[in-house]
C-alpha cells in the first residue's frame, strides 16, 4: 500500500466533506431513491449516468467505467494527484494538515491560505480600477480596441494597476491585508531603504488562477504609449503558490472542454486564449512567459491525449515547434501542429476571419514528426545537397529515437514510425535498412542520456513508476473477485481471510494491491468497513475497480445460494488444495512432532484455535 499520508489524515478528510455536495459542485445533483444521480461530468453525458451513494460515500459512472470515492473524484475532475486532492478537501473542510514538507519550510497551510486571500484581494482591487477609475481609460480603451467584449474581461478578471509606486501598498494597508502576504506572492517589492513598493505600474492586469480558480499570479502588460525599453509582459515572481513550468494560463476555464474532448489548444498568449473562449473555442490554453517544459506536458496528460501547438505564425514561432516536438515524444503524447496563414497570431487572426474559420483550421494540424520532415527540408533539395540532407536526417532521426520503449511496443507508434522511415528512404535516397542501423545508434545515444539521468533522479523516477500503475478490473481471476466480493460486503470475515490466504495466492498485481490493503489495515488494527479501505488507497484506478466489485457483489450477494462464510471456506480450501499447503492440515501434522519445544506447541495450538473460532464465527474471547 503506496501511502502518502497516514490513514488517520485521510480518514479525518473524507468524514469532515459530503460527497453528494462535492459532486453537486460541478453537476446538478437529484435524489433517487436511497441514492442521488446525476450528469457525468467525464463524457457529454444527456440523462444522468453517475450514480453516488450518500451511504458508501462513493460514486460510478457505467458508461465513462469511472468510479471511487470523493478523493478520486476530485482527483479526475481537478487533474490533481492525491496529495494535491487531500489537500484541496481539506481546505474546503478548514483542516489544517501538516507535512513533512511545510514542516521542512516552516510554512503552514495557514500561511499558503492567507497568501490565496491577500492575492484575491489584490485582484479584487485591479479589477475594480479598470472598470472604475479614471486613470484607467486608457486601459479600457486599449481592451475595447483588441476587440475583447466585455463579460469576457469579467470572466478573466482582467485589471489595471496604476502609474503609481505605492497605490497597492497604500490601499493595503488601508484594508489591513498583510503586505508580507503581497510581498510572498510577488506583487510588492523592496527599494533600497528597505521599503516596499508596487511591481505592477501602469499595466493592464491578466490574474492567473490553478486549475480550482484560484489566482496564484499576476501577468502585467504595458499600454501604447509606454517607454520603448518597457518589457512587453512581466509576470510575479516564482512563488510558494505560482511556479511557471507548472501553470497554464486558462486551464481553470478550459479544463473541461479538454477533459471531454481529449484534446488541448496550446496558444502563445493571455489575449489568445481569451480571444479563443470569446469565439467558442474553449479547449485554449497558454503557457504563462516560458516555453512549454515537460512539466507542462504531464499536466495536460491528466486531462487529455493530444495537443494541437497553434504557434504565431512568424520564424520564431515555427522554430520553437521544433524544440517542442521532442518533449512530446519522450512523454508519449500525441503532438499536432498548427501553422497559421500570414503570419498571424491566433487573437489576429480570430478577429479577422472568425471562430468558425479556425475551427475548420484545427482538423488540418499536421502531426509534429510530419510538420519536423518538412521543416528540416525546407529550402533544398535532399538529393542533390548531400551535407544539408545528412544534417536534417540526423535530426528526424533523433527525434525518432526519443520515443520511449514502451511506445514502441504499441502497434499505432510501430506503424508510424515505419511510414515515416519508408518517406525519409524515398525523400533522402538511403535504405531503410541505413536508416534503421543509424536509429538505432541515436537510440543508444539516447538510452545513455537517460541512464544517466535517472541515476541523478531515480527516486523521483520510482514513484512515478508507482504510480503509472494502471490496475485492471478483467485481469482478476473468477476466484479472486469472489473472494474480494465477499471482503468489501462481510468485513468480520476478513481476519479469516487473512489467516487462510496467503499474498502469494493472487496471481495479478490488482487483486494483490487490494489484498494487502485489507492485510496492512489489519495489521494497524485500522476498521476494515468500505469506506475505509477505499480511502486507504490514493490510487484512483483500484478506487474505481473497488466500487465496481461492491455493486457488483450487492447484486450477487442477493441470488447466491451459498453464505459468504461458506463461500470464503471454499475458496480457502480451494486455494490449499492446488498449492498443497493447506495451513491447518500442516500445523496439525505439526503438533505430532514430539520434538518441538513446549512453546512452539503452544503457539501451534492457539494458532489451530483461532481458525477453529474463525470458521464457526465464535468471538474471540
Amino acid at each position: 500500500m503506496n501511502t502518502t499520508f497516514d490513514n488517520q489524515t485521510k480518514e479525518r478528510v473524507r468524514l469532515a466533506v459530503n460527497i453528494v455536495e462535492i459532486i453537486a459542485g460541478y453537476s446538478e445533483v437529484r435524489r433517487q431513491g436511497r441514492n442521488f444521480v446525476a450528469r457525468c461530468p467525464f463524457h457529454d453525458d444527456r440523462k444522468p449516468s453517475m450514480q453516488i451513494n450518500p451511504e458508501r460515500q462513493s460514486w460510478k459512472c457505467w458508461v465513462c467505467d469511472v468510479g471511487g470515492d470523493v478523493f478520486s473524484f476530485v482527483m479526475q475532475r481537478e487533474g490533481l494527484n492525491f496529495p494535491e486532492a487531500l489537500q484541496y478537501l481539506a481546505d474546503k473542510a478548514g483542516i489544517v494538515i501538516d507535512t513533512a514538507a511545510s514542516q521542512r519550510q516552516g510554512a503552514s497551510a495557514g500561511d499558503k491560505r492567507e497568501l490565496y486571500r491577500a492575492l484575491e484581494w489584490a485582484v479584487g482591487e485591479f479589477r475594480a480600477c479598470l472598470n472604475h477609475s479614471p486613470g484607467a481609460q486608457l486601459a479600457r480603451e486599449y481592451v475595447q480596441g483588441r476587440g475583447l467584449e466585455a463579460s469576457y474581461v469579467e470572466r478573466f478578471g482582467l485589471g489595471y494597476a496604476p502609474e503609481s509606486w505605492s497605490w497597492l501598498a497604500d490601499r493595503a494597508v488601508a484594508a489591513k491585508v498583510s503586505l508580507d502576504a503581497l510581498e510572498k506572492v510577488g506583487l510588492l517589492a523592496r527599494g533600497t531603504n528597505d521599503s516596499r513598493y508596487d511591481r505592477f505600474r501602469d499595466r493592464l492586469i491578466f490574474p492567473i488562477y490553478d486549475p480550482q480558480s484560484r489566482p496564484i499570479a499576476l501577468g502585467g502588460r504595458v499600454l501604447p504609449g509606454a517607454p520603448s525599453d518597457s518589457a512587453k509582459y512581466i509576470n510575479c515572481s516564482e512563488t510558494r503558490l505560482y511556479q511557471k513550468n507548472q501553470t497554464l494560463y486558462g486551464l481553470n476555464f478550459a479544463k473541461d472542454s479538454i477533459a471531454k474532448g481529449r484534446v488541448a489548444l496550446v496558444v502563445e498568449g493571455y489575449t489568445d486564449v481569451m480571444m479563443a473562449h470569446q469565439h467558442g473555442i474553449d479547449n485554449a490554453v497558454a503557457c504563462c512567459g516560458t516555453a512549454l517544459t515537460e512539466n507542462h506536458i504531464r499536466l495536460l496528460k491528466r486531462y487529455c491525449d493530444s495537443v494541437v501547438l497553434m504557434l504565431d505564425g512568424d520564424q520564431a514561432g515555427q522554430k520553437r515547434t521544433g524544440e517542442i516536438l521532442e518533449l512530446f515524444l519522450s512523454e508519449a503524447m500525441d503532438l499536432r501542429i498548427l501553422s497559421l496563414p500570414e503570419q498571424l497570431d491566433p487573437c489576429d487572426y480570430l478577429l479577422r476571419y472568425g471562430g468558425e474559420s479556425m475551427r475548420e483550421l484545427i482538423p488540418q494540424a499536421v502531426d509534429a514528426l510530419e510538420f519536423k520532415i518538412r521543416t528540416a527540408c525546407q529550402g533544398f533539395d535532399p538529393l542533390l545537397d548531400t551535407h544539408r540532407a545528412t544534417t536534417a536526417l540526423d535530426s528526424v532521426l533523433s527525434s525518432l529515437a526519443k520515443i520511449p520503449e514502451s511506445s514502441q511496443s504499441d502497434s499505432r507508434t510501430a506503424l508510424r514510425i515505419e511510414q515515416i522511415m519508408a518517406r525519409l528512404s524515398r525523400q533522402f535516397g538511403v535504405s531503410k535498412p541505413q536508416l534503421g542501423l543509424r536509429l538505432d545508434d541515436l537510440r543508444k545515444q539516447a538510452k545513455r542520456w537517460v541512464g544517466r539521468s535517472e541515476a541523478v533522479e531515480s527516486a523521483a523516477v520510482q514513484e512515478q513508476q508507482t504510480q503509472s500503475i494502471e490496475h485492471s478490473f478483467s485481469a482478476l481471476s473468477p476466484s479472486e473477485l469472489e473472494l474480494i466480493e465477499i471482503l468489501v460486503l462481510h468485513t468480520e470475515l476478513v481476519p479469516m481471510a487473512i489467516e487462510r490466504i496467503a499474498p502469494e495466492h493472487m496471481t495479478s498485481p490488482t487483486s494483490l494491491a487490494i489484498f494487502q490493503l485489507y492485510l496492512e489495515l489489519e495489521l494497524d488494527g485500522h476498521a476494515l468497513d468500505f469506506q475505509s479501505v477505499l480511502t486507504a488507497t490514493e490510487d484512483p484506478s483500484l478506487k474505481n475497480i473497488l466500487v465496481t466489485i461492491q455493486e457488483q457483489a450487492i447484486v450477487k450477494a442477493s441470488k447466491s445460494t451459498m453464505d459468504a462464510h461458506a463461500r470464503l471456506e471454499s475458496l480457502c480450501e480451494r486455494w490449499a488444495i492446488q498449492d498443497g499447503s493447506d495451513p491447518v492440515r500442516s500445523q496439525r501434522d505439526a503438533l505430532e512432532d514430539r520434538s518441538l519445544d513446549d512453546q512452539t506447541q503452544i503457539d501451534l495450538l492457539e494458532s489451530l484455535i483461532r481458525q477453529a473460532q474463525l470458521k464457526h464465527k465464535i468471538e474471540q474471547p
